[in-house]
């Protein structure tokens, strides 16, 4: 018999600690109606106005009236038990036990009870967090409650250790990340008719200051800024395809005429004046309509007319359900932008989640967050179910906006699962990849794409590998840049300029010589050859067998890496394997040496694979084991080994720059998030998405929500694998990434221009 496997303490401790009000409450009935044996039905709903409003639902035991179970979250343990036996009274029941689930530690959860009893005459029972990590494990039902309800809260886990969750992940419970990742495939091929769209109608929004009239016309690195300062994080999106859209926008020819006037002489844009008059107009209207919205949200508070309110308590309701909306939007944008678009009459329940973080946030507790909370509640009840013209104007604008956001990847939960996929990764970092980043040594530290991408990965959790024949082949790139420049260069590097650098042969080589050409690097430049070589290695042992401990000790200290050899790779394959494929891949090698290291390397993914059994577990992140390589060469030769296989093994680094360098981090997507939500900007912003964008990505979210989980898994798992390895995508990345785009920068930025596929 199979032995039934427990959820640990610890994990089960993190859940309750990680745990939302909702989500808590549908574990804790579950898991405690299957212990005790007891039906447990609730009472009211939202709408109706019933007992549990805005403090989460309560149930009443079957055949019992008189006794009434409720799950919280609220830190405020007595408070809360307080506040629901005087609304059971005030809804006329008339309690005799309550059962409180918590997910809190209540310290002398004894002596509480005993005291709230006699206080309220009330029997009160208090199951706290202890209880539950106590008996979860007790009943089969307690433990499929928790993998149900809680255990998405742990998927941060996976990066350490070897846990691996099966479960559905937060990841696959909402759509952002399967309509994102759908939404690039499309633009795998170049089709980047959404984005463009959403890049349009930022630029007309930065550029409504223009005038020509005035003499203010702004050139694209203005537009840009404009943008940035409004809506930080956004860059990496919007900087690669600025000019070009704005010089599509000045485009006569343009279907629906011209939206710009590009002012050629000066290389800067203004809005016609046409457009200018229209969103003057509109401005005034957008003002308008968030004055209304503050006067409909006061009116329906008055309404209320809820004791000890006041003037300052309805301003703070006010803006406590307005921060509680835009945690809405920041927490569920896309499933609560479809909820608004479809008008479903359904509840929301996840709006008192946010409703009690916004409380918290404003700092409103004890008895104010009583009065201050229920009028924030019956505000953003009406809002939601019952709202008026300007309100529903109000939050359709604000679902436009998210809509953009989220395209441009500003949302907090396309961050977090790449950042949770990177921790999964463990990557054969390709001989390209290190030569790239020691020829980026002397950039200024943003500028160092592949080598902030590595420093990046690793720090997320990614295991990054440096194999034997990655590293002999990064020490032999030195020995032939050092060949050349003794044989070829010596002679003339006291002469040297820009022309002469950029045509040496090899990127490391060239690295050196623009950095002794480049004045502003100041004591910083290379005195010699040598003397930049000794960065990475001795220089008088970089002909000698010491020159490989020297280069593998700088870049496992510089990137985290750790070290396999040929023995070990050569343990995950067959050698037979091995060979043959060499062979086949020698005519495009300039010797056997380099064909049998990339036959190894290619063969050791799979090989490392099957070992860690990756084709039998389940993630939606897809395989975790790549070779990180700009290398193409060898695809050709391949397409056997990766159709036998059934799965590619090349990552492309663009992959990996795109989506993890260049995205912001989730602090700054949620504070992008708190700026723009609920403001003018937001309402402001929303008239530049197109509606057939918006109605665009709803339909996403739609197809999305219909799959059933674990479709909605596998597709995202396929959709990411598709990412990692698709050559065919087009990236357009800038900063050091100019490089990739074969753009040969200027001696003064010392930066480095594309060798090809691989490090030349």
């Amino acid at each position: 018999m199979a032995m039934i496997e427990r959820i640990p303490d610890d994990v089960v401790r993190i859940a309750l600690d990680k745990a939302e009000g909702f989500p808590f409450e549908r574990f804790a009935i579950s898991f405690y109606s299957s212990l005790v044996g007891a039906e447990f039905v609730p009472l009211g709903g939202i709408k109706d106005g019933g007992a549990d409003a805005r403090d989460g639902t309560l149930y009443e035991e079957k055949g019992r009236p008189d006794v009434f179970y409720q799950a919280s979250v609220e830190v405020d343990t007595e408070g809360k038990i307080r506040r629901t036996i005087e609304r059971l009274r005030e809804f006329g029941r008339s309690p005799g036990v309550l059962f409180y689930l918590t997910s809190q530690l209540v310290k002398y959860s004894d002596r509480v009870e005993r005291e709230l009893t006699k206080e309220l005459d009330v029997t009160i029972v208090i199951r706290d967090g202890n209880y539950v990590i106590a008996h979860v494990n007790d009943e089969a039902a307690g433990r499929d409650a928790f993998d149900q309800h809680l255990k998405s809260y742990t998927d941060f886990l996976k990066r350490i250790g070897s846990s691996r969750l099966i479960e559905a992940s937060r990841h696959v419970k909402d759509p952002a990340a399967f309509v994102f990742l759908s939404q690039e495939l499309e633009r795998r091929s170049g089709n980047e008719k959404l984005v463009d769209s959403v890049v349009d109608s930022l630029a007309l929004w930065a550029l409504e200051g223009t005038d020509p009239d005035a003499g203010i016309l702004y050139n694209s690195e203005q537009v840009e800024d404009i943008v940035n300062k409004s809506l930080p994080g956004v860059t990496g999106f919007v900087k690669p395809r600025l000019r070009r859209r704005l010089m599509a926008l000045s485009d006569k020819q343009r279907k629906g005429g011209r939206a710009v006037n590009w002012h050629r002489k000066q290389d800067a844009f203004c809005l016609p004046f046409e457009t200018r008059q229209r969103i003057e107009e509109e401005n005034t209207a957008d003002e308008k309509l968030r004055l209304d919205v503050i006067a409909s949200l006061e009116d329906r508070l008055r309404a209320e007319k809820i004791n000890g309110m006041g003037k300052v308590r309805s301003r703070k309701a006010v803006e406590v359900s307005l921060r509680a909306l835009q945690l809405a939007f920041e927490r569920n944008g896309l499933e609560f932008s479809a909820f608004l678009h479809a008008k479903d009459s359904s509840d929301y329940t996840t709006i008192t989640d946010c409703l009690a973080v916004a409380l918290r946030e404003y700092g409103v507790v004890g008895k104010e967050s009583t009065i201050v909370g229920d009028g924030a509640f019956s505000i953003l009840r009406g809002v939601l179910y019952h709202s008026t013209e300007v309100e529903r104007r109000y939050l359709q604008r604000l679902s436009h906006t998210y809509a953009l956001l989220f395209t441009l990847n500003t949302e907090p939960r396309l961050v977090e699962f790449f950042q949770d996929m990177t921790g999964e990764f463990r990557l054969y970092v390709g001989a390209d990849q290190l030569v790239l980043a020691l020829s980026e040594h002397f950039l200024a530290e943003p500028d160092r794409a592949t080598t902030n991408t590595l420093l990046m990965a690793s720090k997320l959790g990614a295991k990054l590998i440096l194999v034997e024949p990655v590293l002999d082949e990064v020490v032999n790139h030195l020995r032939v840049c050092d060949f050349e420049y003794r044989n070829h260069l010596a002679h003339v590097d006291e002469f040297m300029n820009y022309e002469i650098a950029r045509n040496a042969p090899h990127i490391v080589l060239r690295s050196y010589l623009y950095a002794r050409i480049n004045q502003d690097l100041g004591w910083r430049r290379p005195k010699s050859w040598p003397a930049f070589v000794k960065h990475f290695c001795t220089y008088a042992d970089l002909h000698r067998g010491a020159a490989f401990e020297d280069v593998r000790r700088y870049l496992q200290a510089k990137f985290s890496l750790t070290f396999e050899s040929v023995s070990d790779l050569e343990d995950l394959v067959e050698i037979e394997d091995v060979e043959s494929l060499a062979d086949e891949l020698e005519d495009s090698k300039r010797d056997r040496r380099l064909a049998r290291n990339d036959a190894l390397l290619a063969l050791s993914v799979y090989g490392h694979r099957r070992r860690r059994k990756e084709t039998s577990s389940i993630s939606e992140f897809g395989y975790a084991t790549w070779w990180l390589t700009s290398e193409t060469a060898i695809l050709k030769y391949t397409k056997d080994l990766v159709k036998e296989n059934r799965a590619r093994y090349v990552m492309r680094p663009d992959f990996l720059l795109n989506f993890l360098m260049l995205a912001p981090s989730a602090a700054t997507a949620r504070n992008t998030f708190k700026s723009v939500f609920p403001s003018l900007l937001g309402i402001k912003l929303a008239r530049r998405m197109k509606l057939d964008t918006f109605n665009e990505i709803m339909d996403s979210v739609t197809e999305a929500v219909d799959l059933d989980e674990a479709r909605r898994s596998a597709e995202i798992a396929k959709y990411v694998d598709r990412l990692k390895s698709d050559f065919s995508r087009q990236y357009t990345i800038l900063g050091a990434g100019e490089r990739m785009q074969g753009v040969d920068l200027v001696a003064q930025k010392a930066a480095l221009e594309n060798g090809g596929g691989g490090a030349k």
